[in-house]
């Protein structure tokens, strides 16, 4: 039987061989095993078990002393847990903010990219119909006529080439919904269409190409009207301008 020496220590050997003792108590043990042969055989017992203790029967119930200590401990270290669960939500809510702002950062260049592109392409069409009107007034067989009505200005033909370029001063400006189409005149007096153009905002002098998939002598003249955006079937305001060939 433990004497009253080895009550204190034989509480604790249950928790030896798991190491659940802080330090102290730990060398208070380990000088009493060696001068204690019975709770060096009481503690071979706790050892021959313990790799089962948790699962094959019910955790021996530490000192109050221990139990106490563990829950000093546990109470130390929850301010830097509470710390740590505060500080996550904010880390996701910077790095959820810093994605918004790359995703938004990467639209505006997109936006930037597609405006760009179409400059591009603006100017690129601009420069071929330059280059094209430019030609048609240089070219030997070109014709000229004048333009006559609310704006002044030339008509360039090559039968030819059946290509025209017309040169237009003094034109109103248009907003977005509208634009000036050509229309080349039959000898029944039925319209087709030669082609859209608008002046640049701010500029009162415009010119454009026109095509036409007949030669020139099938029409009688021309005339220009407003219609809408993309442009019409037919003539449906009064003509601006216009000449006959």
């Amino acid at each position: 039987m433990a004497s009253e020496k080895c009550q204190p220590f034989r509480e604790l050997l249950p928790c030896y061989p798991l190491e659940a003792l802080d330090p102290d108590e730990t060398r208070a043990v380990q000088k009493h095993l060696r001068e204690c042969v019975d709770c060096r055989a009481a503690l071979e017992e706790y050892r021959a078990v313990s790799d089962g203790l948790l699962f094959a029967m019910p955790c021996q119930e530490p000192p109050p002393r221990v139990r106490a200590r563990l829950i000093a401990s546990l109470a130390r270290e929850k301010p830097e847990g509470a710390a740590a669960s505060r500080t996550r939500p904010i880390l996701q809510w910077v790095m959820g903010l810093a994605l918004v702002v790359l995703l938004v950062l990467n639209g505006a260049t997109l936006v930037q990219l597609n405006a760009l592109q179409r400059q591009q392409a603006h100017l690129a069409q601009e420069l071929e119909t330059s280059q094209k009107a430019l030609s048609l007034v240089t070219y030997p067989d070109s014709r000229t006529y004048a333009l006559s009505g609310q704006a002044a200005g030339t008509l360039v033909l090559n039968a030819e080439l059946k290509y025209g370029a017309l040169f237009v001063w003094g034109l109103e400006s248009l907003d977005a919904a509208h634009t000036y189409q050509i229309w080349l005149i039959q000898p029944d007096g039925k319209r087709v269409s030669g082609g859209l153009f608008k002046p640049e905002p701010g500029q009162a002098f415009a010119y454009a190409v026109l095509s036409s998939p007949r030669p020139f002598s099938d029409f009688t003249g021309l005339g220009v009207t407003v219609e809408p955006s993309g442009g019409s079937p037919g003539p449906t305001t009064p003509r601006v301008f216009g000449t006959t060939f």
